[in-house]
């Protein structure tokens, strides 16, 4: 079993200081990560408000991170391909790859913010093409002949792009999907890794169902189903105890779904009782061996490989994020790494 940690940035100034700071802050994260032996950092891609925010472009701050580390795996989950132009996309995420000497985990989604497309002026209703298309376009950039490429939104002859990514024949390639069948569908077929949010899912059962629909899409069209990774993106919280950790991480909890929602307040988000996802499981809360048996309970009922946790959250302060994140590595990640 593999570990990451996911960072979606929460940034509330009254509680996280200047933004400078709260870089500095993600920045000492992820040094720790590579230095507790977690696999992987991913940042997430989102506009134009408190949650996630302040971390627009992915590339940019993924480069910053690189030049920190040397073997931690850096990821982008996701870029938001319907957002932008694909010939840039496969410019900046190739330069990050080069500058991390090979380290880049390219993460791609249709996006889940309405009001980010909004503001854009961008078509909700062109995401599934313009997705398909720019996924088409990013990875033929980055092989070695010239894109040649003609669909409905984009059209490019003899367009070399530079740079190419260091890992041949291109860094590998992530789908975020959540309830829609058919993007699992799509991603088995064209032979790529998977990632989620379980959070989204209504039990273990239809997360396990969807995965399936995954793996079965895989061996029909000839790729290695056996080996390709599944990765569930959790809230985490280790403490001493499951009353305390509830205790200490719910606040933090409301602060990130508060954020979620000012994001977008036309938008009529899904009421959370986070007590009881906590309780089930959803948010990993608890002490090790609570935190342990859950981690162990997905991977063995809804096939997650790869189990990547959102530590810090919701003005949470970086002392409590480290000591949170120290917990996992020294308590939780020995008992699971020979899953």
């Amino acid at each position: 079993m593999k570990f990451g940690a996911h960072m979606l940035p929460t940034y509330m100034p009254e509680l996280d200081g200047a933004l400078a700071d709260f870089y500095r802050c993600m920045f000492d994260q992820i040094v720790e990560l590579e230095k507790l032996g977690f696999d992987q950092a991913w940042v997430t891609e989102h506009h134009f408000g408190g949650y996630g925010g302040t971390l627009p472009h992915p590339p940019t701050f993924l480069s910053a991170v690189a030049a920190k580390t040397s073997r931690i795996r850096l990821g982008v989950a996701v870029a938001v391909l319907p957002l932008h132009d694909p010939l840039e996309l496969a410019e900046c995420y190739a330069m990050a790859d080069v500058i991390s000497n090979g380290r880049l985990d390219f993460g791609i989604g249709k996006g889940s913010e309405p009001v980010e497309f909004q503001k854009f002026g961008a078509s909700r209703d062109q995401a599934t093409q313009r997705f398909s298309e720019s996924a088409e376009i990013i990875r033929q950039a980055w092989f070695d002949a010239p894109v040649h490429f003609h669909g409905e939104f984009f059209h490019y002859d003899g367009v070399n792009v530079l740079p190419k990514p260091v890992q041949r024949p291109h860094p590998p390639i992530w789908v975020g999907a959540t309830r829609n069948e058919e993007t699992f569908r799509w991603a088995g077929k064209m032979g790529y890794e998977l990632m989620t949010v379980p959070f989204v899912h209504p039990t273990t059962d239809a997360m396990h169902d969807l995965v399936k629909i995954y793996r079965d899409e895989l061996a029909r069209a000839g790729h290695d189903f056996v080996k390709r990774e599944v990765l569930g993106k959790f809230h985490i919280y280790v403490s001493d105890s499951f009353e305390r950790g509830m205790r200490e991480a719910e606040p933090f909890m409301k602060n990130y779904h508060d954020l979620h929602a000012a994001a977008d307040p036309n938008r009529k988000l899904t009421e959370r009782d986070i007590g009881h996802h906590m309780t089930r499981g959803f948010i990993i809360v608890g002490d090790p061996e609570r935190c342990s048996d859950t981690i162990q309970r997905w991977h063995e009922e809804a096939g997650i490989t790869i189990f990547s946790g959102t530590f810090h959250f919701g003005g949470m302060p970086q002392e409590v994020a480290l000591r949170n994140i120290r917990l996992f590595a020294e308590r939780v990640m020995p008992a699971l790494k020979d899953l």
